[in-house]
């Protein structure tokens, strides 16, 4: 009995014992140490969640959006997982947008990519990535005990600041011109590819630049960086006969020949410094004019001994070869003028017709762009502003000369001698009706890697030229690589493609080219008369459709679409509605994002 009363002792000892340690543990928790857990407590039911910011859209001149942000983010059972399909829950931080470059391939080298973390990557999406990503926010946000997340008033934020808008001075409807005919050209010559620079050489705006084959930024991952490359500023090439402006330019310029002096062509074969010159067809006695129309490097070579290495050397670097052009976008090359004391003894002499001198398309787009202007080398543009503004940040974006290359009256007399050029010499086959056309032709030999030497089937043909030749509104720059059908020549490859955008540009009844050259009376009236006859159609409202109900109406009005994105409700739509295009345009519709409830 005495030892049952021992075990009731002992075990109510015990349990009052643990009944003060608990009583003293919770006075510790609650009373002395209150503070600290409570801040505990609420640190583990709230949380820091960032707000992501919009990256802002890259326009066209006109407003065309060519590249946005859109809900990339998908919901099941509640939660949020990323739209490639992968059942990867989306984690906090993570950006639930997916950039969409609506037209495709259309520009897609210029423009750029991004990558995962939304930053751009390459062309305007990487060089004015500051502008257009914005400025994440964030917030406090509570959590119950079911771990369902919801806000408190009272609790910090900082609000996202959504990136800017970037509008280019690209105009949507001449880069599609440009891509289609340079594509076509490329396709027909059996060539390795091409590239297209159109440009307004008043301003040094940039309207187009083409490359072919393209990409499409969509799917950038599926291309090579090779494909990715903007080949019109970042591939170099020898201009070859091109280049013979810039040295007839200076001829005129240092008054060591006139439009009408004579030079002996030597029947097409001339030898200087060991080597032969040859001209594709013998000329005797021509003019200088003549010399520049039928391309003659026999009389280019004379010339080039009266100028002189320090003169050509000179006119080479101020026409803005050797240095990038300035226009901004990663992956420029600045080409290559060697200088003078690396010349070897035919230096002069090549280099004179075009040849141990690299250039960009987009260098020399500017070159002859300063002949079109009356002298002036200009920075080219393809930004025209960041959210409606042009000078932000120290940035200017407006035109800018960089330095008067040669005076005016040397600029209008080099366009009546490139006029000729399209008249009688090695562009005669192309025209436009009731205007004037002016440039020149090129086709430069290749270095054989093999041999060293110049290759006899591998050139770049090229031509650029400006319209109307007395006083040009557009310089377009074509330059075909490795033509394998047709003799390669500048003349019957590149010059009928400038011919065909220059074409289709002036036109183009949504394009402003036409009415400015008539109104200046440089165009006649009959010439453009596929402008007034191009039917027009009304663009429907198809925003707030289903799909089916788009379809039916865009069929009804006889226009062509695309759909972006898997929804089944148009968000937007570009063109706008009640916008007139053409027959042969397109529609882009964009589709709204829903949730779903499953993986199907």
């Amino acid at each position: 009995m005495e030892s049952h009363r021992i075990r009731i002792a002992i075990v109510t000892s015990l349990l009052a014992i643990l009944f003060l340690a608990i009583v003293g543990r919770l006075f510790q928790i609650q009373v002395l140490e209150g503070s600290t857990y409570a801040k505990r407590s609420t640190a583990q039911s709230r949380d820091r969640e960032i707000i992501h910011a919009t990256r802002g859209q890259i326009l066209d001149r006109s407003g065309n959006c060519l590249s946005r942000s859109i809900d990339s983010a998908i919901s099941v059972n509640g939660k949020m997982f990323a739209e490639s399909g992968d059942s990867v829950p989306v984690h906090k931080g993570r950006s639930l947008t997916k950039r969409v470059y609506p037209y495709g391939n259309v520009a897609g080298s210029m423009i750029g990519w991004t990558g995962a973390d939304g930053s751009g990557l390459g062309g305007v999406e990487y060089a004015y990535d500051k502008y257009l990503r914005g400025q994440d926010g964030w917030e406090i946000v509570s959590r119950d005990g079911r771990n369902r997340r919801y806000a408190r008033l009272g609790l910090p934020t900082q609000s996202a600041v959504n990136g800017a808008d970037v509008k280019l001075t690209i105009d949507l409807e001449v880069q599609k011109i440009a891509e289609k005919v340079l594509a076509e050209t490329v396709r027909k010559y059996a060539a390795k590819k091409g590239t297209c620079v159109v440009a307004d050489p008043w301003t040094g705006r940039i309207l187009a630049m083409a490359n072919y084959p393209d990409f499409n930024p969509n799917i950038w991952r599926n291309f090579s960086d090779d494909d990715r490359q903007n080949g019109c500023i970042a591939r170099m090439y020898e201009p070859g006969s091109t280049f013979k402006v810039i040295t007839a330019s200076a001829a005129l310029q240092e008054k060591i020949e006139s439009e009408n002096d004579t030079l002996d062509a030597n029947n097409g074969i001339f030898e200087i410094y060991g080597q032969t010159i040859h001209d594709d067809e013998p000329h005797g006695r021509i003019s200088f004019t003549e010399a520049l129309s039928y391309s003659s490097n026999v009389c280019f070579a004379k010339i080039a001994g009266k100028l002189g290495e320090k003169n050509l050397y000179s006119y080479a670097i101020n026409f803005g070869l050797g240095t990038p052009s300035g226009l901004g976008l990663p992956g420029e090359a600045g080409g290559i003028v060697h200088p003078i004391e690396k010349w070897s003894g035919r230096t002069l002499v090549t280099m004179a017709m075009g040849q141990e001198v690299m250039a960009t398309l987009m260098q020399m787009v500017m070159a002859f762009s300063a002949i079109a202007n009356g002298g002036i080398l200009l920075e080219p543009l393809v930004v025209e502003g960041v959210g409606g503004d042009r000078h932000i940040d120290g940035d200017l974006f407006e035109p800018h000369a960089k330095r008067r290359v040669i005076s005016a009256e040397t600029a209008s007399r080099m366009r009546a001698m490139m006029k000729q050029v399209v008249n009688f010499g090695t562009a005669k086959t192309i025209s436009l009706s009731g205007m004037s056309l002016a440039g020149k032709t090129g086709t430069s030999q290749k270095i054989d890697p093999t041999t060293g030497t110049y290759s006899r089937s591998k050139v770049w043909s090229s031509f650029i030229g400006f319209v109307p030749a007395e006083n040009p509104m557009l310089v377009c720059g074509v330059m075909i690589d490795e033509p394998t059908i047709g003799g390669g020549f500048g003349g019957t490859v590149a010059a009928p493609a400038f011919e065909q955008i220059v074409k289709q540009i002036v036109s183009h009844p949504e394009l402003e080219f036409a009415e400015k050259l008539l109104e200046a009376g440089n165009l006649d009236s009959s010439a453009v008369h596929a402008k007034t006859t191009v039917l027009q159609k009304k663009v429907p409202d198809l925003c707030g459709l289903d799909t089916a109900s788009a379809n039916k109406a865009i069929a009804k009005a006889g226009l062509a679409f695309e759909i972006i994105g898997d929804g089944i409700k148009i968000e937007q739509q570009t063109p706008s509605a009640g916008s007139s295009m053409a027959v042969n345009g397109k529609v882009i519709l964009y589709t709204a994002r829903q949730s779903r409830s499953g993986f199907g």
